[in-house]
């Protein structure tokens, strides 16, 4: 790989899964890397870094990252941090990784797919269908591995990317043959401080396309958004007919974006389109409305990947009957109203958790829906099986982020899964 910056003195911001991917990638180009955390390294980490020689600092970001000439911030540093509002002052140029990984790759194109729901489930159903299509493409991005991991893997093959606000908001040039934006609702509003900075960091996908591209969207972006690329508008594209299986709205318009973004790359999908069921495992995506089990005729259901308002809202729509929400993590600052309307239909119970308990607390009293709090995943699913019916859901589709209590969404989902095991061998 060539080095495409001209810079040799390269800082690192957060040593999560994008950080370690940045420095397996960069250690072997010759620059002088340096990597700072807010929290204090384990020691396995610092074996990490001195292996690919790599200085580093702990417990803060220091104005030592504005000795550099190039940063590149993990995902999730947003960009009020200090600072990086500093380099940038100074005139220090800052990039994301998924800038400096769409430089250094040469795939043979590159399909990205930004939203504020579904991003994960369409960038697999377009791996699922271009490989059903002998294509052979590499899914990456925020879907899991780093697009920096798959930079050699991706050479001459399809690129299919997963793509968020926090990676798009530090690009300079990423330019995708086709660029998918799904939707939109408020979400990251504590990231990205206002509505406006975060539509922006996702209207990015768009900016350096050109006349022969292509831009996926829906009707209701493209009175938004103007690109210069040829439009799609997925939700008026059609399915194969043997694709037509019933599935919920929001599925069905996923798929639809994925058929959109295949065909426009590869046309002949479109008359030749792929069986179904080498499709359809990407439809069932980890903690996205996965049935843990069932206790007395009682269905407990993980939807953990549900990180905001407008994702539980899908989720409460696909209930088919009466469910206990568990509800709660890290709030993002709106968006909310959105559910109001939606628990007064489907909703029992809502059983707060986490540290936005009195936010939403406050919310519900206003709104006259019934709610108890609970302190563990235990608590919630007791308290949720307590005041459940046979035939409701206790449904977990939190609205908010994890990183109150937990690495991750998926991690709260498989901790949530145990606390169901756990309880199950209790009540049964």
């Amino acid at each position: 790989m060539n080095w495409p910056f001209a810079a040799e003195r390269v800082a690192i911001l957060g040593l999560g899964k994008t950080g370690r991917a940045l420095i397996v990638a960069l250690s072997s180009l010759g620059l002088s890397l340096f990597l700072s955390e807010k929290r204090t390294l384990t020691e396995e980490e610092r074996t990490f870094l001195s292996r690919h020689r790599v200085r580093w600092e702990e417990g803060g970001h220091s104005e030592a990252l504005c000795d550099h000439d190039l940063i590149v911030p993990s995902p999730g540093v947003p960009s009020h941090e200090p600072v990086l509002r500093e380099a940038v002052r100074r005139g220090i140029r800052v990039v994301s990784e998924l800038e400096v990984a769409w430089r250094l790759a040469r795939p043979s194109c590159v399909i990205a797919v930004t939203g504020t729901n579904g991003k994960s489930t369409t960038a697999a159903l377009v791996g699922r269908i271009l490989a059903a299509a002998g294509k052979d493409p590499v899914v990456a991005g925020n879907i899991g591995t780093p697009a920096i991991a798959t930079v050699a893997e991706a050479e001459g093959r399809p690129w299919v990317l997963e793509v968020s606000s926090y990676q798009l908001e530090w690009t300079e040039e990423f330019r995708p043959e086709v660029g998918v934006f799904l939707n939109f609702a408020p979400d990251h509003l504590d990231h990205h401080g206002s509505l406006g900075a975060y539509f922006a960091a996702k209207a990015r996908i768009f900016r350096h396309q050109r006349c022969g591209d292509t831009a996926v969207l829906s009707g209701d972006l493209l009175s938004t958004l103007s690109p210069r690329a040829r439009v799609l508008l997925y939700d008026e594209f059609p399915l194969p007919s043997q694709w037509e299986l019933g599935l919920p709205e929001h599925l069905v318009l996923d798929l639809k974006a994925a058929f959109a973004a295949a065909v426009a790359l590869f046309p002949e999908i479109a008359t030749a389109p792929p069986p179904f069921e080498a499709i359809a495992p990407a439809l069932r995506q980890p903690h996205r409305m996965e049935v843990v089990g069932e206790i007395g005729g009682i269905s407990f259901v993980d939807d953990s990947k549900a990180t905001n308002a407008h994702a539980t809202a899908a989720a409460l729509r696909s209930v088919p009957g009466k469910c206990v929400l568990l509800l709660g993590g890290r709030h993002k600052g709106g968006g909310y109203e959105l559910l109001e309307p939606l628990l007064r239909e489907k909703v029992r119970l809502c059983i707060l958790f986490g540290e936005s308990r009195g936010f939403f607390a406050e919310l519900l009293s206003g709104w006259g829906i019934p709610f108890e709090t609970a302190s563990s995943p235990e608590e919630c699913l007791k308290k949720g099986f307590l005041f459940a019916q046979p035939g409701d859901w206790v449904l977990l589709s939190p609205a908010c982020a994890s990183f109150d209590q937990f690495e991750n969404y998926a991690h709260r989902g498989r901790v949530f899964r145990e606390a169901f095991g756990r309880i199950s061998r209790m009540l049964r």
